[in-house]
């Protein structure tokens, strides 16, 4: 029995193994394999079965190293052969092994050419720092190093000159800027100068002229290291200065972009303030005639017409009550929307006058069912727009019960010495809640509109509205002139 269960799964270990390369209309496929499957999706993979001659594009060819590369690493040297024959022919050294695999890699970077970036200026920079640091490293003179030491530092020299120039090579494959290749032209010539100057070191003791030859060398050298030294600063600053360049360039038209959207959003708000300045004047000289006159000289009309016989005898009097009342609870409503209507007007002033705020909420909360939750102290005389001021204590009366659990829920509204507050006993409102609800610009009822709208009317009247969460409640402070 273990033997047959160490069978099926070999099989199965098989079976998975075999379906993990696949192959369609001759081309192999990984779909197991996201990152393989992502690079082939970036090629006209038909295109890379049908090519000849290696007549594909520099990134056509640089993704065909990438996947065989990537099937190399999954051990698939077959089909790891199949791409990258596709970019040079591998015929006669196909990967085998990890050790031909690190010697192709070398070669195929050689001979694949490599698409030019379109951002490399702080890639050259760092390029020519790099050379700039190595040509401050090589000592001022040779005068005090051994032979042996001579003869290590031209090996170096001979190294970094052959690195530099296959360098060169490759800043030329990809179309570099003309300073960095001159610039890594430059710094070649440089080492090459050095290495003369070692091997006429080397050789000096036995020939004078020489060393008179030498000594003239080492001064020109000197000469061309400063200039060198001066060209690659200035290089690197100019570099750097058209970073910079770039970098204003792209904000700039970030700024643009959101200057169109601020400019687009502001006429957005004026169209929406036009329509609404129309729908208040409609309200404020249309509906006028109607509540203010029609109704009123129709009520009396009617009053006139009617003796107190003729209302008892036809039950009239709780109708005539019920439309006197209504009338009165329109008039107001009405005119409370003309003050609020007149605040989005051009310039518009607010219309205030000297009044006893108790006397004035008194009035207001007779006709309101919660009037008996309300306590009113003693208050100061202040310049309000009656109207505006009385709905805007209103609307936090009416939170502050709305947002109440107990039993008996009462209001306090009372003077401290200039802030006038109200004060309940519901659940409480934090300071950092009140800001959040302040802040906003789109609000609803039930995200605190009311409160919101009392802000903005006590800021008309040149008072300021702040907030402080109490053990039973929330105190609603309103600082007066």
């Amino acid at each position: 029995m273990k033997k047959l269960l160490i069978i099926i799964l070999v099989l199965m270990g098989i079976n998975s193994s075999a379906q993990e390369i696949v192959w369609d209309q001759g081309i192999p496929f990984c779909p197991d394999d996201e990152y393989i499957t992502s690079l082939i999706e970036k090629v006209d993979i038909l295109k890379i079965r049908d090519s000849k001659d290696y007549d594909l594009t520099p990134e056509e060819k640089s993704i065909c190293v990438e996947i065989g590369l990537a099937f190399y690493a999954k051990r698939e040297y077959e089909v790891s052969n199949w791409y990258l024959n596709k970019v040079v022919d591998w015929t006669n050294h196909p990967i085998e092994s990890k050790v031909s695999a690190d010697r192709e890699y070398v070669y195929l970077i050689k001979e694949v050419p490599v698409e030019k970036k379109e951002e490399q200026t702080e890639s050259e920079t760092a390029e020519m720092k790099k050379d700039l640091k190595f040509l401050n490293a090589i000592p001022k003179t040779f005068e005090k190093l051994s032979k042996n030491d001579l003869n290590n530092l031209k090996s170096q020299l001979q190294n970094q000159i052959d690195e530099l120039i296959r360098e060169k090579d490759s800043l030329i494959r990809i179309e570099a800027s003309k300073q960095v290749i001159d610039s890594k032209d430059g710094v070649i010539k440089t080492l090459k100068k050095e290495t003369e100057i070692i091997d006429l070191t080397i050789q000096k003791g036995s020939l004078k002229q020489e060393k008179q030859n030498l000594i003239n060398i080492n001064k020109d050298l000197d000469i061309e290291r400063t200039e060198l030294k001066k060209y690659l600063l200035w290089a690197i600053i100019g570099l750097s200065i058209l970073i910079l360049i770039i970098i204003a360039i792209l904000q700039r038209k970030i700024i643009k972009v959101k200057d169109g959207k601020i400019d687009k959003q502001f006429r957005d708000i004026v169209k929406k303030n036009t329509y609404l300045e129309h729908a208040a004047k409609i309200i404020r000289h249309d509906m006028h005639s109607g509540i203010n006159t029609y109704i009123p000289r129709g009520l009396s009309s009617l009053e006139k017409k009617l003796s107190e016989q003729d209302i008892k005898s036809l039950k009239l009097e709780t109708s005539i009550k019920m439309i006197k009342e209504g009338l009165n609870h329109t008039q107001r409503v009405y005119k409370n929307v003309y003050e609020f209507t007149n605040l989005v007007k051009t310039k518009a002033v607010l219309e205030k006058k000297r009044i006893n705020l108790k006397d004035l909420l008194i009035e207001y909360l007779s006709t309101t069912s919660y009037s008996s939750n309300v306590n009113i102290g003693e208050l100061v005389d202040a310049d309000v727009n009656d109207y505006l001021f009385c709905n805007a204590i209103d609307m936090l009366i009416k939170n502050g019960l709305k947002y109440n659990k107990s039993d008996e829920k009462k209001i306090e509204i009372y003077m401290n010495n200039n802030i006038l507050i109200v004060e309940d006993n519901g659940v409480g409102l934090s300071e950092k809640q009140f800001n959040k609800i302040i802040e906003k610009t789109n609000i609803n009822e039930e995200d605190g509109l009311g409160i919101n709208i009392s802000s903005a009317i006590l800021q008309e009247h040149g008072f300021q509205l702040t907030c402080e969460q109490v053990e039973n409640g929330t105190k609603m402070k309103i600082k007066l002139k």
